[in-house]
């Protein structure tokens, strides 16, 4: 008898607040999500969301960590100055308790401190999903619930919004690289065919991001992939991404090969073989040292997220 997989219950909030701390990400999000999203567009219609602002209250300083997701607040459009507060509340696995989370967060999060009159935001709460399958929680309520209440069923608007609806198409034409390449990687984390499929577009995406961001981007997924991901899928995206060339982090191998490089060339220069020697020996024992403290500072982050000894020396065996 075939064992039966067991589903993993896979946290990526880290990730995705990482992505969508950022305001201009948030709204490439929400505008490609709308696409097929009639709910969304109605919720979103009268907001100005180019005024939106993060609430700081929502996360910790390293933008990773946290009580709740992400919560901002933006204008409405015309009129006088009101705010409305948007919560972003992401889930890759069903949970019961959701709409309970949410109210929590109305309530504790949404607060109007500017205002003399009424000290809290209108709330309009977004549920961002990339589970394995299908899930509604709203749907699921109003089952619950039909007939038990008149008017609005909720004190707080609330969409649900699926990344499986998001076309891969509209991600890859996306100016705003970062939040798209947020999203497909979101979307296909429980689908190896999937993400294995747009690799060569994903890489070249990434590609147009300046080296530094890039760098950064591109470390924050292969984290992300390394533990949520098959092992297959992580050691074909090493391959086909060439991580230490086409996504500018440098592995091992490629800090001895930059190193052994440098040292022939000022070898040369110089025209002494021991020149050649003592600066292949000091590149190595400097880039040696690099690598050491960026492998102790990504062991500390790992771990700080709840990520296993196995599994942190794993990873940081892959380079």
């Amino acid at each position: 008898m075939t064992k039966k997989k067991k589903i993993l219950r896979r946290k990526h909030d880290p990730f995705f607040r990482y992505i969508y701390a950022i305001p201009a990400n948030t709204r490439t999000l929400l505008r490609l999500a709308q696409r097929k999203n009639a709910e969304l567009r109605r919720m979103l219609f009268s907001v100005d969301m180019d005024s939106l602002q993060l609430i700081p209250g929502s996360f910790s300083n390293v933008k990773e960590w946290g009580q709740s997701d992400l919560a901002f607040k933006a204008r409405i459009k015309g009129g006088p100055e009101i705010f409305v507060g948007i919560l972003l509340e992401h889930k890759s696995y069903r949970e019961s308790d959701v709409l309970s989370q949410i109210y929590r967060y109305t309530f504790e999060v949404m607060q109007n401190k500017g205002a003399t009159d009424f000290g809290w935001l209108p709330t309009k709460a977004i549920i961002i999903y990339n589970g394995q399958s299908g899930w509604d929680p709203l749907a699921e309520f109003r089952i619950k619930y039909r007939g038990q209440f008149n008017g609005r069923e909720l004190p707080f608007e609330c969409v649900l919004v699926n990344l499986a609806d998001i076309p891969d198409a509209a991600c890859l034409k996306e100016p705003n690289v970062e939040a798209a390449v947020g999203a497909l990687v979101m979307k296909h984390a429980f689908d190896a065919d999937g993400l294995r499929s747009i690799v060569d577009k994903l890489t070249e995406m990434l590609s147009r991001l300046e080296n530094g961001a890039r760098a950064t981007l591109a470390e924050k997924i292969v984290v992300y992939l390394n533990e949520y991901l098959d092992e297959e899928v992580v050691e074909e995206l090493r391959m086909r991404m060439s991580i230490g060339q086409a996504l500018g982090i440098k592995t091992a191998g490629d800090r001895l090969r930059a190193a052994e490089r440098a040292a022939v060339r000022r070898g040369r220069k110089r025209g002494l073989a021991q020149g050649l020697e003592q600066g292949i020996e000091q590149e190595r024992k400097k880039n040696e040292a690099a690598s050491l403290a960026r492998d102790a500072k990504m062991a500390e982050y790992l771990r700080s997220i709840g990520v296993s000894d196995e599994n942190v020396a794993t990873m940081l065996a892959i380079k």
